[in-house]
């Protein structure tokens, strides 16, 4: 299927001997797919969430987007690891939004009177 570039940052998880949570961003998707970059070595042929969150926005409350995923295939160069991932299900999630005068650009500060 065609790829659509991005350059979104994302979160990934998967079990192994415990719950592993790392940070990554997706180079391209496709409506069944994700290639995606990460520091972390992430093992061949396992299961994984890969979840996006946009922000909330004046016109739009925030939305989580959790997307299960199977790893189809793995690459190390220059101290990255890079994950070509099937999409098995995709899951999205409204978060609450924000009152238009608490927003601001500036993540942690709240917008004065």
């Amino acid at each position: 299927m065609p790829r659509c570039l991005l350059q979104e940052p994302v979160t990934i998880r998967y079990w192994d001997q415990g719950i592993c949570e790392h940070p990554g961003v997706v180079g391209n998707a496709s409506p069944d797919g994700l290639f995606l970059e990460t520091a972390a070595e992430v093992p061949p042929q396992i299961s994984v969430e890969v979840v996006f969150q946009f922000p909330a926005t004046l016109r739009s409350p925030g939305v989580r987007f959790t997307c299960r995923c199977r790893v189809l295939r793995t690459s190390r160069a220059q101290g990255a690891s890079g994950v070509a991932l099937a999409i098995v299900r995709t899951e999205s999630e409204r978060l609450e939004q924000a009152h238009p005068r608490e927003s601001s650009p500036y993540p942690g500060y709240v917008m004065a009177d």
